[in-house]
């Protein structure tokens, strides 16, 4: 679990690295990279992306970063979904 904007936010450490080459990808004389992720998105208690919704002007880079995070993270619950099914099935097999 990460922090991004005071959210709780369930990425990879692949992720999170590339999150912050973003920041100083973004940082300039009159902006922090920081920022553009200020209230842009919404997370559960679980650290998953709800929704996006940028209010303001951000780069496209952060934008479609955000959007696969939160793809990402329903790929990853669908993937151990399956997993567990796969486990009940092989043991139901036995």
């Amino acid at each position: 679990m990460k922090a991004i904007d005071y959210k709780k936010v369930d990425m990879t450490d692949e992720e999170w690295k590339y999150y912050q080459g973003l920041i100083v990808q973004y940082t300039d004389d009159t902006h922090k990279g920081s920022e553009y992720f200020r209230d842009l998105f919404e997370t559960d208690d679980n650290g998953i992306i709800t929704i996006i919704k940028p209010v303001k002007s951000i780069p496209w880079a952060v934008l479609f970063f955000v959007q696969n995070v939160m793809i990402n993270q329903r790929l990853r619950s669908n993937d151990q979904r399956l997993d567990e099914i796969e486990r009940l099935l092989q043991q139901g097999k036995q």
